[in-house]
């Protein structure tokens, strides 16, 4: 018989467990995973750190846990060059896959999901802004430090998703809410940005296909999309995209 264990955070809609089981700990997400089990199973094959899959159906995907120390813990009290490191490392191998792929339809279908009323541009605005093409490639999905999990054998992707942002530049721009907004610290009074802007400019500086603001805001509406009118989260998206919007 499992037992539920606690209930982990997340913030896509899906329902995320720490379970115990006859194998010992593991995870249990709920809801919309089949693009996890696709990405998941893709990183895994091809040897990136992520999670084995034990089981699956078309609402549940159960996996092994990690147990580390997530970024904010590590970060501080590590220095953040061996994660930049794994970063750029990640990069590397996403991008030895690249070819040139037109992104103008995705923009148009991804940004008509998105409720722009708040905002101080439109969808039409940012697209005209977006760059039109970007290199096609192997990809995270959801790059954050909020997705890497610190172990003794090194660090792991923890939560990758198939999705049509099919790129490693999108995954980079996907990293920038923590780097630049600071995302993952925004419920703790860590103060962490001399670390993170170090792995942000050691980023940049190596990737300046990622340093255009206009698919950093891009990336942040992924989340906002989610985050519900009057709560914390949805009033600190909406500040720091309009913020960005030149």
């Amino acid at each position: 018989m499992d037992k539920l264990i606690k209930t982990l955070r997340g913030f896509s809609g899906n329902q995320i467990y720490l379970v115990e089981g006859a194998r010992g700990l593991f995870v249990r997400k709920v809801g919309q995973i089949s693009r996890n089990v696709e990405r998941m199973t893709a990183l895994h094959q091809l040897g990136y750190p992520v999670p084995k899959i034990y089981r699956h159906s078309d609402i549940t995907l159960d996996m092994e846990y990690i147990h580390g120390l997530d970024i904010k813990t590590y970060l501080k009290s590590h220095q953040p060059n061996r994660l930049t490191q794994f970063i750029i490392n990640t990069v590397e191998q996403l991008k030895s896959t690249s070819k040139t792929k037109d992104y103008r339809e995705v923009y148009s279908q991804k940004l008509g999901e998105i409720d722009f009323s708040l905002l101080n541009f439109t969808a039409e605005d940012l697209i005209e802004r977006l760059p039109s093409q970007y290199p096609q490639s192997n990809y995270v999905g959801d790059l954050t430090l909020e997705n890497i999990i610190y172990t003794e054998d090194g660090f792991y992707l923890i939560d990758s998703a198939t999705i049509e942002y099919d790129s490693w530049v999108f995954d980079i721009a996907k990293l920038r809410q923590d780097l630049d907004l600071g995302w993952f610290t925004r419920r703790s009074d860590l103060v962490l940005d001399v670390k993170t802007n170090y792995i942000k400019q050691q980023l940049l500086e190596q990737y300046p296909e990622a340093a255009n603001d206009y698919i950093f805001i891009l990336q942040l509406l992924r989340v906002y999309k989610h985050a519900r009118p009057g709560t914390y989260e949805h009033t600190f998206l909406l500040e720091g995209i309009n913020k960005l919007w030149k």
